[in-house]
């Protein structure tokens, strides 16, 4: 279901494209003083990328420095830039810690990315997006339009980032979504449980796709591994592949989140998808930050 809210302005009509991916872009800045280019949409658009695909990625970035380089380094990488706009806010900013081995996150409000505007885009095939960018009134607008105009499936790959966890906003769009990954957590949250174990997960995915309508689900589940259930069958990789080199998992559930849409529009078996995606994640936590330069990265 969409929510009655519509831009002020209608949109130009644009052509329609087969692959979007909606959302932040962002610099992730460590502690350490480095600053490496991220927000999980932009991974995965990247990652897309490596893997073969000509994804269209819409989202927003500021006339500033951050901004020309986050256009440079997507011209270098060879990303079509038609639905990068340019706004007089500044670049998306993120500020990472690193604690128990799990990424924590202070996301910079009112960013260029919250106020992506409506420019007539549609999708014939895959629509990727998260929930953090669905945060600001203008960029939900927007993209409520783009799914109204999209023949497209639609992609939702959850991310509870702390105050930006609306569960109202969350349950809306996980209702009737042709893939939702989430992890164990995030699982546990949307279904009521306060603690769902990895090996025993299955009864709460057939509750959430039950009482959402959601066709399949990709599960995380961290060490544990992952899992993919729902119209496309049944496929579980478990334990997770051992990361070699481990650095951290910053970027390890958007490379799932890759892989698995690379899977999706190859028409790979699930079972491929579940365990190849599940080694491209592990490959990542060899990474600092979660996307490469290196071409043969992704092959």
């Amino acid at each position: 279901m969409i929510s009655s809210e519509s831009p002020e302005t209608p949109a130009a009509t644009a052509q329609p494209v087969p692959l979007i991916i909606f959302g932040e872009v962002l610099f992730d800045c460590f502690s350490s003083g480095q600053e490496v280019l991220g927000g999980a949409p932009f991974n995965v658009a990247w990652g897309l990328r490596g893997l073969g695909h000509p994804p269209s990625f819409l989202s927003a970035v500021g006339r500033d420095a951050k901004g020309r380089d986050i256009l440079e380094k997507m011209k270098a990488w060879g990303m079509a830039d038609a639905g990068l706009q340019l706004s007089e806010r500044a670049t998306g900013e993120v500020r990472v810690t690193i604690e128990s081995d799990e990424p924590q996150y202070e996301i910079c409000q009112d960013r260029a990315w919250d106020f992506v505007e409506d420019k007539g885009w549609s999708a014939t095939e895959l629509i990727y997006h998260g929930s953090l960018a669905l945060r600001s009134r203008q960029t939900r607008q927007t993209f409520e339009a783009i799914v109204q105009r999209s023949s497209a499936k639609r992609f939702f790959d959850i991310n509870l980032r702390p105050p930006y966890d609306d569960f109202a906003l969350i349950k809306h769009w996980v209702q009737g979504v042709d893939w939702l990954k989430l992890n164990i957590d995030e699982l546990g949250e949307l279904v009521g449980e306060a603690s769902i174990d990895f090996a025993d997960a299955e009864p709460a995915i057939a509750s959430l796709r039950s009482e959402y309508g959601v066709a399949n689900v990709l599960l995380t589940g961290g060490r544990r591994g992952a899992l993919i259930s729902g119209a496309v069958g049944q496929a579980v990789c478990s334990p997770a592949p051992t990361p070699d080199p481990f650095v951290d998992t910053v970027g390890a559930g958007d490379a799932f989140s890759a892989y698995t849409i690379h899977g999706i529009l190859r028409g790979l078996p699930v079972r491929q998808i579940v365990e190849e995606a599940s080694h491209f994640a592990a490959k990542v936590c060899g990474l600092n930050g979660a996307t490469s330069v290196d071409k043969s990265f992704y092959q």
